[in-house]
């Protein structure tokens, strides 16, 4: 039976009541605190990662949009495997110390700085190099993911056991929102003007290596309340150096070798692993899926971008009400099969079809400037359901394995969960990539990702715990 946090510092009184056991839905300044940090730290996914720079990186930069992506995949790969072996060392290291803020500063001065020097990254590498440009995307890549697991595991001590699912949930969607607010004031006021705003050159590419400064700049002002009034993890150790890292190393392997003691936990890792493997594939592949397979251009998967975002908003939203409600587990069980739904939706849509079936001569039914057809806007929708529900299961996911894994050890736990995730992160792109080959179809490329879905769906079944207003 796997070992329960109390989500009470060191030397709270074991004499409280069931309210104060549980605390309040209503979010206190410490969790708020909490859940603003990840409003800072998510837009550099979505628009630095996804949407504007890397693009701009690949096809300006390097000047060649194949090789751009070639090296960004190999970043990407080696970013992965420092993770991997730095997260969990990391995470049982802060175990023994205690407190989190302290090493969360040191990555967020790190973070800003170095995507702020994004801006130098100008056409054909005339000032910084591409493979230097790499390296700075690759050290902020194996940052954030380190930032991912203090921020995590500081959930406990920053918010009271009920109000977990809230502040998680609401975190990420501050995330989507800050993320919409930019993508809106960069298209507006830099991309589409003839004369963009501070006067930035479109022939050098200012308005596109700006980006990453003005991510740089919310994610500053963004992270500021968490370390003003976020409670942190109480001391339990003394100071961090050699002996410290040495204990966290320590602690780490014997939480491996003594695995059962602890079985639930790691089952679920397993679970999540699996699910999220599915769930990266589908909020990373769904965009090239939808190009395509449904023929859109640059303006309707610009649009369709913006409408994740806002699928993500609500999954946030959703996420804190289904964990209120039947408790983390079920309903990171119910996002996952709403992910399916949303997937199985995606893959029996084409421009001429609805749910696998034929549509004859497909009309448009509104006269819109895009998603005029019938199977356009089905499109849509699925994969609209399937944003909310991914994002949402991301959050559940968190808020579960902080009723899973023992207090003493949340930080190791968070970076075994980042160790899993970047080990398998090339698992579901892979199978996508083999059953693609095989079928020569974009949909049959899909049904690994339904499958490793309901893996991750079966093995929650035998996860003990995290049910709705269970006692850590």
């Amino acid at each position: 039976m796997a070992i329960m946090s109390t989500g009470q510092p060191e030397g709270a009184s074991p004499q409280a009541s069931p309210d104060a056991a549980f605390g309040s839905r209503k979010l206190d300044r410490s969790a708020w605190s909490w859940a603003t940090y990840q409003a800072g730290r998510d837009p550099y996914i979505g628009l630095v990662n996804g949407f504007l720079f890397a693009p701009y990186f690949a096809t300006v930069v390097v000047g060649d949009g194949v090789k751009g992506q070639a090296m960004i995949a190999q970043m990407g790969m080696i970013s992965g495997l420092t993770v991997a072996l730095v997260a969990p060392v990391l995470g049982s290291t802060v175990d023994t110390l205690g407190p989190r803020k302290p090493w969360l500063g040191l990555v967020t001065m790190m973070l800003i700085p170095l995507m702020m020097s994004l801006w130098f990254a100008a056409p054909g590498g005339a000032i910084l190099s591409p493979w230097v440009v790499v390296a700075i995307l690759g050290m902020i890549s194996i940052l954030l993911s380190c930032g991912e697991v203090l921020f995590s595991s500081m959930l406990p001590s920053a918010a009271a056991p009920r109000m977990r699912p809230m502040a998680s949930g609401l975190a990420l969607s501050l995330g989507n929102v800050t993320s919409i607010i930019l993508l809106l004031f960069i298209l507006l006021a830099l991309m589409l003007p003839d004369q963009p705003l501070f006067g930035l050159s479109k022939e050098a590419h200012e308005p596109d290596r700006i980006v990453p400064v003005l991510v740089a700049l919310n994610f500053a002002l963004c992270a500021i309340p968490l370390f003003l009034f976020s409670k942190d993890a109480a001391k339990v150790g003394g100071k961090a150096d050699a002996a410290s890292v040495k204990a966290g190393i320590g602690s780490l392997i014997s939480l491996i070798r003594n695995w059962r003691q602890n079985s639930d936990a790691m089952i679920y890792l397993l679970a999540r692993t699996l699910a999220q493997d599915a769930g990266g594939v589908l909020l990373i592949l769904c965009g090239v899926y939808a190009a395509g397979v449904m023929g859109w251009g640059g303006t309707e998967m610009l649009v369709y971008g913006l409408l994740g975002c806002v699928a993500g908003l609500i999954g946030g939203v959703l996420a804190g009400l289904l964990d209120e409600t039947f408790g983390p587990k079920i309903a990171f069980q119910i996002e996952i099969a709403g992910s399916v739904v949303g997937l199985i939706g995606i893959i029996g849509a084409s421009p001429s079809r609805i749910l696998f079936m034929n549509v004859v001569d497909p009309q448009p039914i509104w006269n819109g400037p895009m998603f005029t057809t019938l199977p356009e806007l089905v499109f849509v929708f699925f994969g609209f359901l399937g944003f909310v529900f991914q994002i949402a299961a991301w959050s559940s996911s968190r808020t579960l394995l902080t009723r899973l894994a023992p207090a003493s050890q949340m930080g190791a736990f968070f970076g075994l969960a980042a160790l899993a995730g970047n080990s398998t992160s090339w698992l579901g792109p892979m199978f996508v990539g083999i059953f693609t080959s095989i079928f020569q179809s974009q949909q049959a490329g899909f049904i690994p990702v339904t499958i490793l879905f309901a893996v991750g769906f079966v093995l929650l079944f035998f996860v003990k715990g995290g049910r709705e207003h269970e006692k850590a």
